[in-house]
């Protein structure tokens, strides 16, 4: 292939990719103010000035379009709550609750950012359909078998003990939708309020299974801090 022509390619590419933003992000947008039921195609082209025709190069229908975008932030939140975790040392105190903190955050800026999203997923038979459903819950799922992980990996360290972690996992998984949910419909307390809510119930079940080990490294831990100067 010539030079002009992987150029053009490249090109040709780059543009297919804008136009696809283009209209996820302009859909996004309306599905969070009007949901997914009261957006339809038309509105979506005519917030960016396509053509119908335009669209369905893109996308199958608006179901299509609404699982792809789902399914990027879900994965996108995946991801950043993992390099969040990322690194930890579990032996510190500080460290853990900032780690912890940060995560439950990132959580929250999805909450508010993906309004509709967040619901439907907590609503089942409101949602799209059975199909969609699943297919989301799968990406909270990945959610607790990410934090699971972090768990064994904390058994196999002798940092706590006498958890199940897939459970332990799906109880924080659970217990943080539910307060989300609340947070959103109810607006009983605020953002920062059940952050540091869910931030303070974890710790305390992360202390309640400590070894001795790390039981004696906290002591530690906390020693050093109290020696330090101010």
């Amino acid at each position: 292939m010539k030079t002009a022509d992987k150029t053009i390619n490249v090109l040709t590419g780059k543009k297919k990719q804008l136009i696809r933003d283009t209209i996820m992000e302009a859909a996004e947008e309306l599905f969070s103010m009007h949901g997914y039921h009261n957006t339809q195609v038309m509105d979506i082209v005519k917030s960016v000035g396509m053509s119908a025709g335009t669209f369905y190069n893109y996308f199958k229908d608006k179901r299509d379009l609404f699982g792809q975008i789902t399914s990027r932030n879900l994965e996108e939140l995946r991801f950043r709550i993992r390099k969040l975790r990322e690194p930890v040392n579990i032996w510190d105190h500080g460290d853990r609750v900032d780690k912890l903190n940060q995560s439950y955050g990132a959580y929250f800026d999805y909450v508010t950012s993906h309004r509709q999203q967040f619901l439907m997923v907590l609503r089942g038979s409101f949602g799209v359909d059975e199909e969609m459903d699943s297919t989301i819950w799968e990406h909270y799922s990945n959610l607790a078998q990410d934090l699971a992980e972090d768990i064994q990996n904390w058994l196999d360290m002798g940092v706590i003990e006498g958890v199940h972690p897939i459970t332990m996992a799906y109880a924080v998984v659970g217990m943080t939708m539910h307060l989300g949910h609340s947070f959103l419909m109810e607006e009983k307390f605020t953002r920062e309020e059940a952050i540091e809510t869910l931030t303070t119930m974890s710790h305390l079940m992360f202390e309640s299974h400590m070894t001795q080990a790390g039981r004696k490294a906290l002591e530690e831990m906390q020693k050093n801090n109290a020696e330090v100067p101010e």
